[in-house]
């Protein structure tokens, strides 16, 4: 099976530095279309090595702005990846009626040092 999800690159940020967030997510379609059941969660997975960190909708750290269309935001935050490197990301979605995630998206996010 191909890989379908599009590849995005955020931008750059600082350890310890206040993360932007991502304003808006979305519409998300699939194949020209918006899916027909309303969304119900969004998780982003970062990892670097064996580290880890998530942001879930379940959790109020990712908001469906839209469930109908698809439609969050990530708000900006303070405690954001722990350490520089070159975190890969996922974003998964669910959907009402489904158990099992669609991966849409993922990239890249490089964290700096905090050296002036």
């Amino acid at each position: 099976m191909g890989d379908y999800t599009e590849s995005i690159s955020l931008a750059d940020t600082k350890v310890g530095n206040r993360w932007i967030g991502i304003s808006t997510v979305g519409p998300v379609t699939v194949n020209g279309a918006t899916p027909s059941n309303a969304l119900t969660r969004v998780r982003m997975v970062f990892r670097l090595g064996q580290s880890g960190f998530v942001l879930d909708s379940q959790n109020a750290e990712i908001t469906i702005t839209d469930a109908d269309t698809w439609e969050a935001e990530v708000p900006a935050r303070d405690d954001f990846l722990p350490m520089a490197g070159s975190w890969e990301w996922s974003m998964q979605f669910w959907q009402s009626g489904l158990d099992s995630p669609w991966t849409l998206y993922k990239g890249t996010i490089r964290v700096h040092d905090d050296v002036d």
